[in-house]
């Protein structure tokens, strides 16, 4: 008996592109899922496909606030220049810098001074730790070591005290912009929210209609309390991602 391969479930993505994986998938492939989970097609979805698009913008942004991307550069400090990267886009913004000075040398047997440096042969890393403690301690008393500050409406770094021999290490927070970057945990977060942020959407316009609805037989109950269920869903899972909140690196100083 010959029977129809529509009749046998379809088990790869290949066989069904729309197939939602696991991570890396599109937002086109995200919103047909979401239609999906609203019951469409058999049943009819009052969403467009804006208000869908718009519940996974959301979602990629609230998770972008709480697990950014770090990206990493560098600024070589100039004498006398206190903005940097004017105008530059930075993403969300600087969150860290980081001054590094490149293999400071002891000076002298007491440390004479911070300005002339004259090498001291090392003799011994008991030698180099003190040396580093000392003028640790001298930098925060003289206020020689440079600080930093992001300015967001200006989008200019300001470095107070630039000196010529560090470089500044920047840490910025950049969004996620697109589904097909997301790691498994965000992609499933994503997944989650904007699924639960669409069914929201839904039950806030089914509560236009007031009580039932009178069909042709009987009247029709809409299930306005989904509202609620996807409300709740969304606050728990809002806390799950403060949960996973990202930081910058700690700096042991």
């Amino acid at each position: 008996m010959v029977t129809s391969n529509a009749s046998q479930p379809l088990k790869t993505s290949a066989d069904s592109p729309d197939t939602l994986p696991i991570r890396g998938y599109t937002m086109d492939q995200l919103k047909n899922y979401i239609i999906r989970k609203l019951g469409g097609p058999v049943w009819n979805v009052e969403l467009t496909n804006q208000h869908i698009l718009d519940c996974i913008q959301d979602a990629l942004s609230l998770y972008s606030q709480w697990v950014p991307n770090i990206k990493v550069g560098s600024v070589v400090m100039v004498r006398g220049q206190y903005k940097y990267l004017e105008g530059a886009d930075v993403g969300l913004g600087i969150v860290q810098v980081d001054f590094v000075e490149p293999n400071p040398v002891p000076t002298e047997i007491f440390y004479g001074n911070l300005i002339n440096p004259a090498p001291l042969f090392r003799t011994g890393l008991d030698e180099y730790d003190t040396f580093l403690r000392w003028r640790k301690t001298w930098q925060r008393v003289t206020s020689i070591r440079p600080d930093w500050f992001y300015d967001e409406m200006g989008r200019a770094l300001l470095i107070h005290n630039p000196i010529e021999r560090y470089q500044a290490g920047i840490y910025a927070y950049w969004p996620h912009e697109r589904t097909e970057n997301l790691p498994a945990t965000g992609a499933d977060w994503v997944k989650q929210y904007a699924t639960a942020s669409a069914r929201f959407l839904q039950g806030e316009i089914w509560l236009k209609f007031s009580g039932a609805i009178p069909g042709p037989v009987k009247d029709v109950q809409l299930d306005v309390a989904k509202r609620d269920k996807a409300e709740a869903e969304m606050a728990k899972l809002v806390e799950q991602l403060k949960g996973m909140q990202r930081h910058t690196p700690a700096m042991i100083d």
